[in-house]
């Protein structure tokens, strides 16, 4: 068991990034799965701190980064 939370949780979103890029990359879901995993690593890191004003920028950059990945997901026609 994981001494921190933190830390644990940290260890499993690296190994999702490793895996996440070993895809192809001009799969339409990747750039979402891309900055989710990027936004999620920002928030596991600073667990126990507060953000600055630079990283809250990063932060809110990478989830509009997210946004705009899953609104060129097309919907399956039905």
């Amino acid at each position: 068991m994981e001494p921190d939370v933190s830390t644990a949780m940290l260890r499993r979103v690296e190994e999702l990034q490793r895996l996440a890029d070993s895809i192809a990359e001009h799969h339409p879901y990747w750039p979402a799965l891309h900055f989710t995993l990027q936004l999620l690593r920002r928030l596991v890191e600073k667990w126990h701190e507060d953000f600055s004003g630079e990283e809250y920028e990063e932060l809110t950059w990478l989830a509009e980064k997210v946004l705009d990945s899953v609104k060129k997901i097309q919907p399956r026609q039905e």
